[in-house]
Order: C-alpha cells, then structure tokens, then sequence
C-alpha cells in the first residue's frame, strides 16, 4: 500500500512538473521562445537543429516552423529583418524580478509574484485582473484571490513607488503612502484622489474645496503634490520593444485575412538517430538511463512547443475573424471583445487564452500590436449596436479634435453628444476616457488656445 502511494504521489509531481513547463513555454513571445530553444539545444544532446548537423536523424512530428501553420508563411514573413541580438535593457519587469529574488518569499508566493511581474506593462500598471491571474497562477497551483492580492500588496512595496497599481488613481496614493510631505497635505491629496478624481482632471478648485470642506491653500497644496508625483514609474525604464519580434503575421490576400505564425526566428528541431540508435548499443546503466531520460525530455519538449504553436495560431485566428473591422479601419472598428469569448469559442479555458495571448504580438498592414490589445470592453448602447471601449475613445479624440478650440468641449457635453449616438456611458467614465487618451480637460485645452503665441498652430 505505501508503495503504491508513493508511485501515485511521483506519478502526480511528475505530472506536475511537465504541466508547468508546458504552461512556461504557451506564454513565451516568439523572442524568449528562441532563446529557450537554443538553451535546451546546448543542455540535451538528443535533440539538433535542422541544416547544422551531418548526421542522420529522423523528426519527431513534423519540423516545428510547420507543425502549427500548415501552410507555408514565406509570403507573409518577407521583408521581415530583425536584429541578430536585442541590446541588454534593464526592463521594468527585469527590475521587479531582481526585487523579487531578494523579498524572501515561499516558492508559492513567489510564483504569484511572477505571474504578477509578468502582467506588469512598460508603464508600470497592472495589466491583468486579480481573477485572471489566479486563473494562471491556479494552472500550476491551488491559490485564492486573497493571496493574490497580498503578493501583489508585496509586489506594490517594490521600486519605484507606485508600481503595479491597476489603475491612475492606486499609482498615485501608492506614492503617498511613503510621501514626506506634511500629513494633512497627504490626506487632502488622498481625499482628492478618491472622492474628486473627476473635479481634479478639470481642475475646479472651488469646487473641490466646497466637497471636502478645505481652503483654496489647502486644496493647491494638496494638488501641488498629485503633480509631483509620476504617473507612469515604468517609463524610467528601458523597453523590452526596441525590437519587436511578432508572433504572429496577417495580412488580406483576396477577401480574406490569412493568419500565419512567424517562425522565421525559431531555430527547427528534430531528434539525432545518431543518439537515439546509439541507446540501443549502451549496457543498461547510468549512461543508458541519462540518454533515456534526455530523450524523454527531448519529446516532452518538443510537444510542448508544437501545442504552443496550435494554442497561439488558433487563438489568433479567432481574434482575428472578431476584429477583421478594425484591420480595415483601425480603432472605429474596434469591436467588443473578452477573452472569455475566444476561449468558449475554441473551448479553451480562459487562462489558456490569456497565456496563448501574453506578450505575443501580431503584424498587420496598419502596424504591430500586442494581441491583448485586441480585447476591449463592451460599452452597451441603447440602439442595439453595442460598442468596444476602443471605438468610444476613438470617438471622443474625433470630437476633440473637431470642437471650436475657441469653446473646447466639456467632458459633459461630450457625454450628451455620445449619449446621442447611443452609448450608454457616465460623465465620469468619458472624464477617464479622455484622460487615458492624453487629451487635457477643457479648461486647460481653452487656456493653451489662450496663451498660444499668436500664428503658432495647435
């Protein structure tokens, strides 16, 4: 009985151990993929790379450029040239990551940390959901929503201040926290933050006076802060995009989109016969057991790249046929869009496709983005056409950029404008909208016309 206990207990981490590597390889961009390929080249003799071995060898599957993409991407990938070696960038995540090694967490807390490293972007936010990165996280181990949130909490304490918030408003009370400047300043400029984030973007400072029952010093002093504060603490950084390497590559032929992997970067693996026929000739001992065991591996890892290709084309192709509208007209044509959504349409589960997704980039004809950006959140409207949050910050940049500059726009009459088309939105949210878009409050667009030198053009 305790054998057989023993045999389930290394069968399960056995089990285990394959399933986090598999996991580990489905979120690779292309770029690291290839460094992954070229390390497990160097550390198992039983695997070669096609074209720079004379011996002969026979292919487990098909050759992995193919495996995924049946169809030849020669077309697609021409005129692609990427740097033989992307320059050492110390990254945001590489920061938080050299942070990490020394935070002395468990190994569990220290996983949740990596997946919440890895779902930082290059401003510095939060990119994922506390939901979404259980659900990867919970891929390789049981967690709750609780601990994630603690981590992230330790995650949040990391350099520089204010990173990993989810959102404009969690950055900058993050740096509050460990702000010298006078204690009632703080509160003021925490009350401000949490209870007139909009009347702030308007800069209304009777207003925000008048709401929290503060003098007009009071409230400058308090705003004087907020500004000192950064609202991107990625930006310090260098950025991992100097040289983007797509996953993915689309472009019409015909009516249609054709949607092909880039395998141009990925080295082509195969097993050696030379190794594998030479098992058979060695005694059974420690040298027979290491090539057996190295050839396990070989085809464990093979198969994993070859499923990681299927996940990553077949989630793309989905999104793909959801969002050929905004390859035609760009952000317009956003349409609403959950990764859920793909996911029950693939019958994957949600994570998979959040991984299938993560840093993974696609090139099309109007330029290379991150697949993620081609989910959007649906903004309902009453005339039955429902709206992607993409498309409605498409149209309040058209707005802005057409109003009288003489009377810009107030986030309200925005709204109504909006409201007209049908979007069911807040005030509130057009205010965030507009902020996200880097385009100030009206007043401030007002007194840039004002003070503008005259014949200088905005």
């Amino acid at each position: 009985m305790r054998q057989r206990t023993e045999i389930r207990q290394r069968q399960k981490q056995e089990f285990n151990a394959r399933f986090s590597a598999a996991v580990q390889i489905l979120q690779m961009p292309v770029s690291e993929l290839a460094e992954e390929i070229r390390a497990t080249l160097d550390s198992n003799p039983l695997l070669e790379e096609y074209g720079t071995s004379d011996s002969q060898s026979t292919e487990i599957g098909e050759d992995l450029s193919t495996t995924a993409s049946p169809t030849s991407n020669a077309d697609l990938s021409q005129g692609l040239d990427y740097a033989a070696q992307i320059a050492e960038v110390q990254t945001v995540r590489k920061h938080l990551s050299q942070q990490l090694w020394t935070a002395g967490l468990s190994k569990a807390r220290r996983t949740i940390a990596e997946a919440i490293i890895d779902s930082v972007d290059e401003r510095g936010y939060l990119t994922e959901s506390v939901n979404d990165i259980q659900q990867i996280v919970a891929l390789s181990t049981t967690v709750t929503q609780q601990e994630i949130t603690e981590v992230l909490h330790i995650v949040q304490q990391f350099g520089p201040p204010g990173i990993a918030a989810r959102d404009l408003t969690e950055c900058l009370l993050l740096q509050l926290e460990i702000s010298s400047a006078p204690a009632d300043t703080i509160t003021n400029a925490r009350r401000i933050l949490l209870e007139c984030f909009s009347e702030l973007s308007e800069r209304k400072m009777d207003q925000i006076g008048v709401s929290l029952e503060i003098d007009v010093s009071a409230v400058n002093a308090a705003i004087a802060l907020i500004q000192s504060l950064n609202p991107y603490p990625g930006n310090q950084f260098g950025t991992a995009a100097e040289v983007i390497v797509p996953d993915i590559i689309t472009r019409k032929v015909g009516n249609k989109w054709q949607v092909e992997l880039n395998s141009l970067v990925l080295p082509k693996l195969r097993i050696s016969s030379h190794y594998r026929n030479m098992i058979d000739g060695l005694e059974k001992d420690e040298g027979r057991t290491y090539m057996r065991k190295n050839l396990s591996n070989a085809n464990t890892f093979l198969d994993n790249v070859n499923r990681r290709h299927e996940t990553v084309l077949s989630v793309a192709r989905e999104i793909v046929k959801h969002q050929h509208a905004f390859l035609e007209v760009g952000e317009a044509g956003m349409q609403p869009l959950k990764i859920s959504e793909i996911a029950q349409s693939l019958n994957l589960h949600d994570s998979t496709v959040s991984r299938a997704c993560s840093r993974k980039y696609i090139m099309t004809p109007r330029g290379t983005y991150e697949l993620k950006r081609l989910f959007s959140v649906r903004i309902p409207n009453r005339f039955g056409n429902d709206e992607s949050a993409q498309a409605i910050k498409h149209r309040i940049a058209s707005l802005v950029e057409q109003e009288d500059t003489n009377s810009p726009l107030s986030d309200q009459q925005i709204n109504e404008q909006l409201l007209r088309g049908g979007a069911s939105l807040s005030r509130r949210t057009v205010a965030k909208y507009r902020a996200q878009l880097g385009i100030p409050a009206h007043n401030i667009r007002k007194r840039i016309k004002i003070n503008q030198p005259k014949g200088e053009v905005v």
